[in-house]
């Protein structure tokens, strides 16, 4: 676990800095279930960002675009299943696509999610070139994969990478920048 400490004054460290580029990705997810933002970085230089939700061009989930989130609360798909006919594009998956789109080498990066990649994000990382992983909130499997299984091929992924981490980012680390727009006019308490 990576324990990350608010730097001098209101100067966010450069893994706040990270998981805040990460959270602000985070916004613009709009997957029904959960919200991810990441952030591909190599040399300290930001490749790519990426949130969930469907693929470019077709209605947000909200607005009906994946058959999965909008039955997600029904018991044709409760938590963990019907991932196959789910529709959403994965944070950790849009960040490594728009890399490519947009010609940035993945090799030798790191990638810095709001949460633990989950088996197939992990896959792609890898495949990717990602040699470093930094997430914020755990993520685990539905009820209905084989556990047993599933966590040992997981170990055998996470072990692949140089640095794979959760990430402590204290509220209290936080609070000083959001005061400071707040003392700017740049933030306003609703």
């Amino acid at each position: 676990m990576v324990h990350v400490t608010a730097g001098s004054g209101a100067r966010p460290s450069k893994q706040e800095y990270l998981m805040l580029l990460a959270l602000a990705a985070r916004t613009r997810a709009d997957c029904l279930g959960r919200r991810v933002g990441a952030v591909v970085v190599r040399d300290d230089r930001v490749l790519s960002t990426g949130y969930n939700g469907t693929p470019i061009g077709m209605p947000n989930c909200t607005e009906g675009g994946c058959h999965r989130c909008l039955n997600r609360q029904t018991e044709l798909y409760p938590e963990g299943r019907g991932y196959d006919l789910c529709v959403c594009v994965h944070a950790e998956q849009n960040a490594l696509l728009a890399a490519a789109r947009f010609g940035q080498s993945t090799l030798g990066a790191t990638l810095h999610t709001t949460m633990r990649p989950c088996f197939g994000c992990l896959k792609e990382a890898l495949q990717a070139g990602i040699v470093a992983v930094h997430y914020l909130s755990d993520w685990s499997s539905g009820d209905g994969e084989d556990q047993e299984a599933l966590n040992t091929q997981y170990a055998a992924l996470r072990s692949r990478f140089s640095e794979f981490a959760k990430v402590e980012v204290p509220l209290a680390a936080l609070h000083p920048l959001l005061a400071e727009l707040e003392k700017e006019g740049n933030l306003e308490r609703r």
